[in-house]
């Protein structure tokens, strides 16, 4: 009895020993996942990376659960204010380069069939 006892413990250490270890190994991969799709991101909204090539980059390294969910829409909205503060800030308020950054905005959300998380409904037939 008390050798069976101790190898269900033993077999119950080793199931969560291996369940940790997975959960370890996917928050890394997570991690670096995260840590790649803002460099390219940042690259995308300073200019140096075009649209198709974001896309294709974010693809390879990761999912389409990651890509249209909502870690992939706070990356996106932080690259973005990171990079609107960074062109707007130190220079004169210029139109065009908001106009540039707004429709690079659009067109990573287009592509990535990101929501747009603050519109309007404004005001529909029956509801009141």
């Amino acid at each position: 009895m008390d050798k069976r006892i101790a190898i269900n413990l033993a077999v119950a250490a080793l199931v969560a020993a291996l369940l940790i270890a997975a959960y370890i190994i996917h928050w890394l991969r997570l991690r670096q996942t995260k840590q790649r799709i803002e460099q390219f991101l940042a690259e995308y909204f300073n200019g140096d990376l075009p649209l198709d090539q974001l896309a294709r980059r974010a693809r390879e390294v990761a999912g389409r659960s990651f890509i249209g969910g909502q870690d992939c829409q706070a990356l996106v909205q932080a690259a973005f204010q990171r990079s609107a503060e960074a062109k707007l800030a130190g220079e004169a308020y210029s139109l065009e380069i908001e106009k540039r950054l707004l429709a690079a905005l659009a067109d990573v959300r287009s592509e990535f069939g990101l929501p747009e998380r603050y519109r309007s409904e404004g005001w529909r037939a029956g509801r009141e």
